[in-house]
């Protein structure tokens, strides 16, 4: 074995921390961007859905305002919505994209290289607005390099499938993207369904009968109750739901059949496989390129991960709330969210909802990454 040989062999044999790389041990959780800089005048702003671009980096963040009341002159009272999409730039300084009224999540859409915003200001159990805007349930592109924006489908709230202008949402909750075909998928946490809109914004029913449940089986012969985030995985072709009242990981097909990968509608806080996993109000959902779920368990104050196989594990956070730092359960959470993954950084970013506070979770590097 040559000189050269040996010493290339002993350089691989290094721990790569003696290489100078950094190894972030899986469920490391740190605070990468702090509430200060969500602060309203009048208060503490909501931050509602959260997405990567992965051209530039950056993070977009739904922000819903505290809506100021006052009193004009000549007008009289008033009420001032400034609902907003913020970008976080790689310096993680903050600043305004452009004005949504009742951000719910989003998506990027890897072909036309925007963002997408379910919006929804009507509440399941009122019909009023939640505050002063355009009121618009529905689908909102934005281009991140101007800020400007388009309205994809929806309008006055309701219930209708067709056309981009004939179609109505009810609360849309959750959305995410097929990069293959161009569609998207939206949840509706009022309806109880999983709704398919192409990329010229017609829109069909893909899942759920509307009924409050928890059954499996095919299009309309499946129930869900208050499903809120969503992740299409590749790996997969798979969609992944958060069903938040029952306590559920769910995945659609393509063909609108859905499967529980975990839970039971029994809330817990439970590590295991299949329905012996317990969570308590999932949120939010993402997923790596090895069909790994990511989940935001929101009353568990948690951020958990599902194998393809559906094996539950608990990568930080505990039940007890709190804003701190620290790896597996010495960290904690305050009602994370919404979550995003990020390929690069093998990691997830995550919205802290209790704290206003973007949170990074390192998470296991997918079988087969260098």
């Amino acid at each position: 074995m040559t000189r050269r040989l040996l010493a290339a062999l002993a350089l691989a044999l290094l721990p790569l921390a003696a290489l100078g790389v950094t190894v972030t041990t899986p469920g490391t959780v740190t605070t990468v961007v702090n509430s200060k800089l969500f602060t309203a005048p009048s208060g503490d702003n909501r931050l509602h859905g959260i997405v990567r671009d992965p051209v530039s980096g950056d993070i977009y963040v739904g922000d819903w305002n505290q809506l100021s009341v006052g009193v004009t002159p000549f007008f009289g009272p008033y009420i001032e919505n400034k609902d907003s999409i913020r970008r976080i730039d790689q310096l993680q300084e903050v600043s305004l994209m452009t004005y949504v009224v009742a951000p719910n999540a989003m998506a990027y859409n890897a072909a036309d290289r925007e963002i997408y915003v379910v919006a929804g200001s009507v509440s399941c159990n009122s019909s009023a607005p939640r505050g002063a805007g355009p009121s618009l349930n529905g689908i909102v592109a934005i281009d991140p390099a101007t800020g400007k924006s388009r309205v994809l489908a929806g309008g006055k709230p309701g219930s209708a499938n067709g056309s981009a202008q004939q179609a109505r949402f009810e609360e849309p909750a959750g959305i995410a993207s097929d990069p293959g075909s161009g569609a998207f998928f939206v949840s509706e946490g009022c309806m109880n369904r999983i709704r398919e809109v192409d990329a010229n914004g017609d829109v069909a029913t893909l899942a759920g009968s509307g009924q409050k449940g928890s059954n499996d089986g095919a299009g309309d012969q499946a129930q869900f109750d208050d499903p809120r985030g969503l992740a299409y995985c590749e790996h997969e072709h798979l969609l992944y739901v958060a069903d938040s009242s029952n306590n559920e990981i769910r995945s659609i097909d393509l063909n609108g059949n859905v499967k529980t990968l975990a839970g039971a509608p029994e809330p817990g806080f439970v590590d295991g496989s299949g329905s012996a996993a317990r969570f308590d109000e999932p949120t939010g959902v993402a997923c790596d390129n090895a069909g790994n779920v990511y989940v935001a368990d929101s009353e568990n104050n948690a951020v958990r991960m599902i194998t393809a196989a559906g094996v539950v594990t608990t990568l930080a956070g505990d039940k007890t709330p709190g804003t701190a730092d620290g790896v597996g359960t010495a960290a904690r959470f305050s009602t994370p969210g919404d979550l995003t993954y990020d390929p690069d950084a093998t990691a997830l970013y995550v919205v802290d909802w209790g704290s206003n506070k973007i949170r990074k979770v390192s998470v296991p590097a997918p079988a087969g990454s260098p």
